[in-house]
């Protein structure tokens, strides 16, 4: 995508191509939008709205053309602080709770702790801290997404249909909301299909099939149009047809009509508006500077500490997850256990051959739970809409699969000592080397099979295609590891391909404790199978992408 600069614009489209399969969803837009107003965008569903506003924020993939926001191309890392982006859906964690999600956000943008208090004050949502989201009504999960918005005092806010669902006087006050925003220095680009919308705002763009009918005023629309509401003035430019010339790139003068600037302050609103700076975070105020410089003290987002820091607290989110999930971590747990009791349980009178296979049945089964519980995790992500909201944030790619990795290898060291001290103090499996050994192996062995779960969840765009990769990364795997057949009695050809993957490693290494074989036996296969995943890791970050079709 060319780039284009502009300082007279907070956002500037030249020659926007954007393909969604088959359809050419626009096809050379050109677009200003002016800074430090509120802008509605407007036009009936499937108009390209949602379209138009993830090619602003970064993670629409175009076929051609320029965006530049805040002087610099879309998407681009220096944005990743300074817009905040508010999804059609709500875009949080409904296994968190208010205060949980708020907070992990928070900390993704380096935002100071008291600014969850504040943007929960100012959506309404004061007393509801501690609920699981999951639990709240639609319009209220809308206002949790909402304040995810408002944390870090961004200076673009894009809202897409952000008062969808909510009653008449939740709808007044967060349009006071949006108005105290942009007095501040922010500049908010609200969509909408409600017409009668555009009056609360000060400049309104008008979109219909992937084209802009008009770029004005409330009241210029009206004026132009002849019509008394919005509904009847957008009616008659449908039936006028498209322009018969190009939308403007000038910056038409914001001039809201009397209606607007009445909603901005209605009784309704939390007593908080009237000083200033007890609620709303400021946005591009006199802090910033010209150039949207965040202000002295405040992180900005480099560094290995940010990325330590990122890390973590994707990690201590999905571990809060789990914490609210027990099913889940019932499964990590104990299933690995009772599968490996249910196998001694089979060969109870054949003693033998439990000592045989029982160390390789150790390597294999905490493999297989953690590779399916967490093979749909990005996934999860994708389909709630918080991964596209975190694409949008200073997080990266890496951070957030390393995040993963380290929650699930907490969970892979929990299952390890329950699954090793099951084997042995219960079911009697014989070792004779060192149990902490054991119990390493069986680490590295359960973070591998998250590795690959991740990689598989990575490259994965439905469940189905998750479930195919089973039998791709799981079973051959399974097969040729040796359990059901010395690896040296294999044909030529297997035998090979045995050698190269991980878990046939990670059976020789549970062998080696098992025989009580300590040295290169025992930690050449157990590295081979870290670097394994490590890999994965690696590739899985990799396969993200921050734009989608």
């Amino acid at each position: 995508m060319r780039r284009v600069t502009t300082t007279s614009a907070a956002v500037s489209i030249r020659g926007l191509r954007v393909r969604r399969g088959r359809r050419l969803v626009f096809d050379g837009l050109d677009l200003d939008l002016p800074a430090g107003r509120i802008t509605g965008l407007l036009g009936p569903s499937g108009g390209g709205k949602t379209t138009l506003m993830r090619a602003i924020v970064g993670v629409q993939r175009t076929a051609g053309g320029a965006v530049a926001v805040l002087g610099e191309e879309a998407g681009s890392p220096p944005l990743r602080r300074r817009v905040a982006y508010d999804t059609q859906g709500a875009s949080v964690y409904d296994d968190l709770t208010v205060a949980q999600n708020l907070a992990y956000f928070a900390r993704l943008l380096g935002a100071p702790a008291r600014e969850v208090d504040a943007v929960v004050s100012d959506v309404g949502l004061t007393g509801h801290e501690g609920q699981l989201v999951g639990s709240l009504s639609g319009g209220q999960r809308g206002r949790v997404s909402l304040a995810a918005a408002m944390l870090g005092r961004p200076e673009l806010v894009v809202l897409d249909e952000p008062t969808v669902g909510l009653d008449p006087v939740l709808r007044e006050s967060l349009w006071a909301l949006f108005r105290r925003l942009a007095e501040r220095g922010a500049t908010l680009l609200v969509s909408s299909h409600v017409m009668d919308e555009a009056l609360r705002c000060d400049e309104i763009v008008l979109v219909r099939d992937g084209r802009v009918l008009a770029q004005t005023t409330p009241r210029g629309l009206l004026e132009s149009t002849g019509a008394g509401d919005p509904d009847t003035a957008f009616l008659r430019l449908v039936d006028a047809g498209p322009p018969a010339e190009p939308v403007p790139a000038e910056i038409v003068a914001a001039e809201p009509v009397a209606a607007a600037a009445d909603a901005a302050a209605p009784d309704a609103v939390d007593p908080a508006a009237a000083e200033p700076d007890a609620a709303v975070p400021a946005a591009a105020g006199p802090e910033r500077g010209a150039a949207g410089a965040a202000p002295a003290g405040r992180d900005t987002g480099g560094g290995a500490a940010m990325t330590a820091s990122r890390t973590l607290a994707t990690a201590g989110r999905v571990l809060r997850q789990l914490g609210h999930d027990h099913r889940s971590v019932a499964l990590m747990l104990v299933a690995p256990s009772l599968l490996v009791g249910l196998f001694a349980w089979l060969f109870v009178d054949q003693p033998g051959v439990f000592d045989r296979l029982g160390g390789p049945i150790l390597a294999l089964f905490p493999f297989v739970v953690m590779f399916l519980v967490t093979s749909i995790t990005t996934l999860r992500e994708r389909r709630s809409g918080t991964l596209e909201r975190l694409m949008t944030t200073p997080l990266g790619k890496a951070e957030l699969i390393l995040g993963y990795a380290l929650a699930f290898g907490v969970m892979a060291a929990l299952q390890a000592v329950v699954t090793v001290a099951f084997a042995v103090g219960v079911c009697g499996l014989s070792v004779e080397g060192p149990l902490w050994q054991l119990g390493l192996v069986a680490v590295v062995d359960a973070v591998l099979g998250t590795a690959l779960g991740l990689l598989a969840s990575a490259f994965a765009r439905t469940e189905f295609q998750a479930v195919q990769f089973m039998p791709v990364l799981v079973i051959p795997q399974i097969l040729l590891g040796g359990l059901f057949m010395p690896r040296h009695d294999m044909p030529d050809a297997l035998a090979a391909l045995s050698d190269v993957l991980p878990l046939s490693h990670a059976i020789d290494a549970v062998a080696a404790v098992v025989a009580g074989d300590e040295g290169w036996d025992l930690y050449g296969p157990l590295a081979i199978v870290a670097a394994f995943a490590v890999a994965s890791l690696v590739i899985a970050s990799l396969t993200l992408r921050r734009r989608t079709p």
